[in-house]
């Protein structure tokens, strides 16, 4: 790092953990897609099951999202206040110190087959102390640094400022299964899950739809857009949605219909608008001049805009609530929730990281946007296309046979066949992404190392 990526320099081991996330997601992804061929014996004899290898892909695809926002929240803190004080620095390195062994421990004890056996919360709650207490930290520098008031400010300021409080509310609530006042009832138990899982999606949503916002100001070179009404609607029905979209993944528990039927609006309409967000950015972006230091993140946002309205098609019929009790528990739902991780926020999030990675290299530096890079990008929606087809189809075979019974059509074909096409375009799906974040890790390590 030279010249003004210098002041940059400690957003580099941060930028090198979230990339570490998402390449351990990436791989635990991997093995668990063996789970399903004839090499599930062989990883057995290892000790590890899909009860091993499921939690570890979660634990980390959480960490990644939550990382890789946070690494865009100190790329506006440091672009806008310049170098931090000491005390942020302090703050700063003890949450990287804190994360960092929360997350070797979770490596290892899932390993182990040390679980809870809770949706993203599948590790020991030590280490969920862990993470808790190096948050407190970044919120402590976010707030000391960049200041509370939220007057006048951009959106995605806006959408910093409740989403990391609100990660802090609804990890805590996670954790109520500890309490034997939950735990001992089901019912109770399940809703709460539910809802608390609903909350943290709602929170890692906020940190990427501001990091998008702050990053599409800084390519456009103003912030309008980030003062405008549907940029403030978006925030305002992303909040509301926070806390509504668990409804319409509930339909089997005993909840009043107004619960779905809110959860279902509220959630449509903030797809809606996240669609006509990335379309509205990509509008201002034709024409313009596509330069080096741009086009992955150009690549990145046109995919996610195609992803978006895939995903919404895709919400609005698996939320209706006859299909929906058609397809509930089955791998239509993992599609619906690996396709909005990958195609929409992780998509925001590499457009933000590739921006990013100019100010901690170089801009246009070709590990970064070169066109071995960019080249890899279609590759990851293509595969990811066939990967998410293959879950659906398989979704909804089994829905088929558990309503229709012996009455159902033949689907073994569609069984038979779902292990070798999601094992191969899932390979290539993670494949395609590990080469891009191979080339990023390489050249950010290698400009740390020609710094010291």
């Amino acid at each position: 790092m030279t010249g003004a990526s210098a002041k940059f320099r400690p957003l580099a081991w941060l930028v090198l953990l979230a990339l570490a996330g998402c390449g351990a997601t990436l791989v635990s992804g991997m093995a668990v897609a063996l789970v399903y061929t004839d090499s599930e014996p062989a990883l057995r004899s290892f000790g590890l099951t899909a009860q091993h290898l499921r939690p570890l892909h979660e634990s980390f695809a959480l960490a990644w999202m939550f990382l890789g926002g946070v690494s865009v929240v100190y790329l506006y803190l440091f672009r806008t206040f310049g170098p931090p004080p000491s005390s942020v620095r302090r703050r700063f390195f003890g949450h990287l110190v804190l994360w960092t062994i929360a997350g070797s421990g979770i490596l290892v004890t899932l390993l182990l087959g040390r679980f809870t056996g809770r949706e993203y919360l599948g590790y020991h709650p030590a280490f969920s102390a862990l993470i808790l207490l190096g948050w407190l930290l970044f919120a402590w520098n976010y707030f000391s640094w960049g200041g509370i008031s939220l007057k006048g400010r951009p959106v995605y300021i806006y959408m910093w400022s409740v989403g990391i409080p609100l990660f802090v509310i609804t990890y805590l609530e996670g954790h109520l299964y500890l309490l034997e006042a939950v735990s001992s009832r089901p019912v109770r138990d399940i809703a709460i899950q539910w809802r608390g899982t609903g909350i943290l999606v709602g929170s890692f949503n906020l940190l990427a739809y501001g990091s998008l916002m702050y990053v599409a100001s800084c390519i456009r070179g103003n912030e309008r857009y980030a003062h405008s009404r549907t940029a403030f609607a978006l925030f305002c029905v992303g909040v509301l949605n926070t806390f509504t979209n668990y409804g319409h993944h509930t339909f089997h528990l005993p909840q009043s219909a107004w619960i779905h039927w809110i959860s279902f609006i509220v959630s449509m309409l903030e797809t809606i608008i996240l669609a006509k967000v990335f379309l509205d950015f990509l509008a201002t972006r034709r024409g313009a001049a596509a330069t080096d230091d741009l086009r992955c993140s150009d690549r990145f946002i046109r995919s996610g805009t195609l992803w978006t309205l895939l995903m919404l098609l895709l919400a609005v019929m698996i939320s209706l609530p006859p299909l929906n009790a058609l397809i509930h528990g089955t791998h239509v739902v993992v599609a619906h929730s690996m396709g909005s991780m990958i195609g929409i926020d992780s998509m925001i999030l590499w457009a933000a990281l590739s921006y990013l990675l100019g100010h901690l290299v170089r801009p246009g530096h070709p590990a970064v946007q070169g066109t071995r890079v960019r080249a890899a990008i279609p590759f990851i929606s293509v595969f990811l296309l066939v990967f998410l087809i293959a879950f659906l189809a398989r979704g909804i075979a089994a829905g088929m046979l558990r309503y229709l019974g012996p009455s159902s059509p033949d689907v073994s074909l569609l069984v038979k066949a779902f292990p070798t096409v999601m094992f191969v375009s899932g390979f290539g799906l993670a494949a395609s992404i590990l080469w891009i974040l191979a080339h990023w890790m390489i050249a950010l390590g290698h400009s740390m190392w020609r710094e010291t």
